[in-house]
């Protein structure tokens, strides 16, 4: 640092003493200043002119020079913040062929579109699910996949949670489809083949509706051969005991059976967020109650159902979900006891269906159990209260394909509350 500056110190002196030489000897101080001056002024010229040439020429290690003053601390401070990018650029350069071969490795499809729907960047998979190469690179990717439903998720993401359709280039693949904003309105595509998952899907609910149909046949002749040996006035007290016995048997049976068709069904798909068709809360509660033959002023019912509550959603579906959740609490609430039967709106705008009862309440350790499948409380199986186990498995399956939540709160002798909570974009606006 001391050269540098000692190399302009010197200048400037021989400078100055040039021109106080030149003032003294020709006694002209105008030409004493203007020649060593103009000599100073293209010398400090001529350095910057090649620092200039430098820079336009990419600052290039090779033609790094030295000149022993002030605009050498000026070439070494850029040499030194090249050097530092040149080393940042390689590290992030391999960093990003490390993600690129990461991603290219993965099995679901990717692409990355900009803000004009123009493909960035897509990995191999994207080839064989959706037609899509390197090569499209620059297209926009609504002129290669031509469908009007991609084209609307695609512009808002957000109105769905993801998007099944046919593949492209074979009908038989069926793709779940996933947008993600990011940046600056920039998207990722994420593309997963499912067709497995589908026919397995499709392959169960056909298996379950099969077998559905052909036990109900059978079922029906028993039912009907039971009811005419009941009608026979000469059979002794045991048999007619029997009799009672498999014909209570055989209703379990067949409501099991179509328990198992509405779980299935309730399971083969999920709304998407602008799935459904408007229903009103108020005249759903009042199909819901007759039912169940029941009423809201019965004495035992207490009803808080507001009137205007509308919400998107399949009626039946949530007419199954209200009435398997009443039908529960009047199994087990005591007689002389009340149950509440509520819809109401919380704080984030979501509806909340809610039903109280007074029964004995829950066993802790049971509430985590209590969605699956034929699982009963020891309470329930002692007093041999009837159902076929698979009532709140339905709810919980009705709730999800809404994209409810159940929530189950209960204590021991102080009764047990059932809340599904349906999200903000199942409301419909009173105003709307």
């Amino acid at each position: 640092m001391k050269q540098i500056w000692q190399m302009e110190k010197t200048a400037i002196f021989i400078t100055v003493t040039t021109i106080l030489v030149l003032g003294y000897f020709f006694e002209n101080w105008i030409v004493a200043l203007l020649l060593p001056l103009t000599t100073y002024i293209i010398w400090m010229y001529s350095r910057l002119f090649r620092l200039e040439k430098w820079l336009a020429r990419g600052t290039k290690s090779s033609e790094v020079y030295d000149d022993h003053g002030y605009v050498d601390l000026i070439i070494r401070h850029l040499y030194q913040q090249r050097k530092a990018y040149s080393k940042r650029k390689k590290r992030i350069k391999q960093l990003l062929n490390r993600l690129n071969t990461n991603i290219s490795a993965l099995p679901d499809a990717t692409v990355l579109l900009n803000q004009n729907f123009e493909i960035e960047w897509s990995n191999q998979p994207a080839a064989y699910l959706l037609g899509i190469s390197r090569d499209d690179i620059g297209q926009r990717i609504d002129n290669l996949i031509r469908n009007p439903i991609f084209h609307k998720y695609l512009r808002k993401p957000e109105k769905r949670q993801h998007l099944e359709l046919e593949s492209p280039l074979a009908k038989d693949i069926t793709l779940h489809i996933k947008v993600v904003r990011f940046g600056s309105n920039q998207r990722l595509i994420i593309i997963r083949n499912v067709s497995d998952q589908k026919q397995l899907q499709a392959a169960l609910k056909n298996f379950v509706a099969n077998a559905s149909h052909e036990l109900q046949t059978p079922l029906t002749t028993i039912m009907g051969h039971l009811e005419m040996l009941e009608m026979q006035d000469e059979l002794p007290e045991s048999a007619q005991h029997s009799i009672s016995v498999a014909q209570h048997q055989s209703l379990r049976m067949k409501s099991i059976i179509q328990d198992l068709l509405l779980l299935s069904k309730l399971e083969s798909h999920r709304l998407n967020m602008d799935e459904g068709k408007p229903i009103d809360i108020h005249l759903m509660m009042t199909s819901v109650f007759k039912t169940l033959n029941r009423t809201c002023d019965d004495g035992i019912i207490v009803c808080e159902i507001p009137q205007g509550f509308r919400m998107l959603g399949e009626v039946k579906e949530i007419e199954g979900l209200c009435i398997n959740l009443i039908e529960n609490a009047l199994k087990h609430t005591p007689m002389d006891t009340k149950i509440t039967i509520c819809w109401s709106e919380n704080s984030n705008h979501e509806y909340v269906f809610a039903v109280t009862d007074q029964g004995q309440g829950i066993p802790e350790k049971d509430l985590p159990y209590l969605t699956d499948r034929y699982y009963r409380v020891q309470n329930a199986r002692k007093e041999n209260i009837s159902g076929s186990g698979l009532g709140l498995a339905i709810v919980q399956q009705a709730a999800t394909k809404h994209g409810a939540k159940l929530e189950i709160k209960s204590q021991l002798n102080q009764g047990s509350t059932f809340s599904v909570t349906f999200p903000g974009y199942r409301v419909i606006d009173g105003s709307s």
